[in-house]
């Protein structure tokens, strides 16, 4: 150590060494005084006698300590806070998880009508699957619809709106009820009450009761608004067939729709007929038996039509 600091007095030590000898100096007082010392002896010319017995070593071994336990508080401090955001992200995750409430539905052959967690109601034709998710802290009530159609009857909350995700297409409400019908590429979206809006390709549309848009992922032109022209979408719900006037072609489509058959009417003074009846839990022979005996009709099926006349 007395070398390092001869070296530093007469002008012979590189950069790294001066650095080193002035960090310990300006480390305590004590070691200041010493280097001083040695530079007033050297300089009066005494060095070349003999230099002040002066304890540098161990100076210096202390200097090397308190820089080495330094070094070690300092990386205590930074594992503890490491070790605190850590846990804080491991707390804020589990929280979440544990907090998040998530509702799978899946229907097959079967109607379902499921209540909420927020208060809202789903009625779940057959063949309809979605989540309905609400994280902890998150602001909206969130449903995706993966296919079939549904008839929601949300609880009004303005500060947690329902967002519906079906396909590329949004729909956001805060309280009213509405049908949506996700098949294919192609969403559904008829207002039975209140207002929603639909947004897709960079579109919004409002719409209000007894109107309706049908969206597909796949394009991306404006979407014209239509007048739904019955309630007869809504046959799931309670399960029936309610028919008031309604024109042929009409009720075999709703029928194809709700069985997942496909009707067609060649004669053209067949549709124009009209119905009026009301099905309450009859399966779709019985249904189809008492339109044709009504009308006195005959139907065959080639390949998988089912052909009216």
């Amino acid at each position: 150590m007395k070398e390092l600091l001869i070296k530093y007095i007469v002008g012979e030590a590189d950069h790294q060494e001066r650095l080193l000898v002035e960090t310990w100096a300006a480390e305590h007082s004590d070691n200041k005084k010493e280097l001083e010392e040695m530079k007033r002896v050297w300089d009066i010319g005494e060095e070349r006698k003999q230099v002040p017995e002066i304890d540098v070593d161990k100076a210096w071994s202390d200097f090397v300590r308190m820089r080495d336990n330094r070094k070690r508080n300092h990386l205590n401090w930074i594992r503890v806070a490491a070790s605190l955001l850590l846990f804080g992200a491991f707390v804020f995750w589990g929280l979440q998880s544990i907090l998040r409430v998530e509702k799978k539905l899946k229907t097959d052959m079967q109607v379902q009508h499921v209540g909420l967690p927020d208060g809202s109601t789903v009625h779940l034709n057959t063949r309809a699957e979605m989540i309905y998710r609400k994280d902890w802290l998150g602001k909206d009530r969130r449903v995706r619809l993966f296919a079939g159609e549904v008839f929601f009857d949300v609880k009004k909350d303005p500060d947690n709106p329902f967002v519906i995700e079906s396909g590329k297409s949004k729909i956001t409400v805060l309280g009213t009820s509405f049908h949506v019908r996700r098949d294919g590429m192609d969403t559904e979206v008829i207002v039975a009450s209140g207002a929603v809006q639909v947004a897709y390709n960079k579109q919004k549309i409002v719409l209000k009761p007894n109107q309706m848009i049908v969206v597909s992922d796949t394009s991306d032109q404006k979407v014209r608004i239509d007048t739904v022209p019955d309630q007869l979408y809504r046959y799931y719900v309670h399960q029936e067939f309610t028919f008031e006037n309604t024109p042929l072609p009409r009720v075999f489509e709703i029928l194809g729709k709700a069985y997942q058959k496909k009707f067609l009417i060649e004669d053209p003074e067949v549709k124009n007929l009209t119905y009026t009846a009301t099905f309450e839990q009859q399966n779709l022979t019985e249904i189809i038996d008492v339109i044709l005996k009504t009308f006195d009709l005959k139907m065959s099926k080639k390949d998988d039509v089912y052909y009216i006349n």
